[in-house]
């Protein structure tokens, strides 16, 4: 019977306390935000450029800050990259919609038919807005895309 009443006062304490904080596990930002990435269409021809939205998936009280940058290194799929295009711009110090765009190029050498995998790995920072603590997080990404 004691061990009954000590699991139940932890589960009230686990519920109580985020409730009494005014904040849920979700919204303390003390997670890193996932990445996912898709390229701007479905299928590419060899040697064409594309580009590759990277989407950061935050809570309501996390944002990407411009500063430090975002980079990327590309692990497979024998993609050139060619660079982020330009974010600076947008809602002041933090990435617009928590999007960045990197362009790509599909290898001149690419087998018609195929399907390229391009993964890789995003360093960014993250913050939470109501108390101003940044982090530093790596993520893994993947998206897949076909040549014509």
């Amino acid at each position: 019977m004691k061990f009954i009443k000590k699991t139940a006062f932890f589960v009230v304490i686990l519920i109580i306390f985020p409730l009494m904080t005014g904040m849920s596990i979700n919204e303390s930002g003390s997670s890193a935000p996932g990445v996912s990435a898709s390229a701007n269409k479905k299928s590419y021809s060899p040697g064409e450029s594309g580009v590759l939205t990277i989407s950061f998936k935050t809570g309501s009280k996390v944002k990407i800050p411009k500063d430090p940058g975002v980079t990327m290194d590309l692990t497979s799929g024998g993609i050139e990259g060619n660079g982020f295009q330009d974010y600076s711009g947008g809602d002041g110090e933090y990435i617009s919609n928590s999007k960045v765009k990197y362009n790509f190029r599909v290898p001149d050498n690419a087998a018609s038919g195929s399907t390229i995998t391009i993964t890789g790995k995003v360093k960014f920072g993250y913050c939470t807005v109501s108390d101003g603590v940044c982090k530093m997080a790596n993520q893994n990404f993947s998206a897949k895309i076909k040549v014509k």
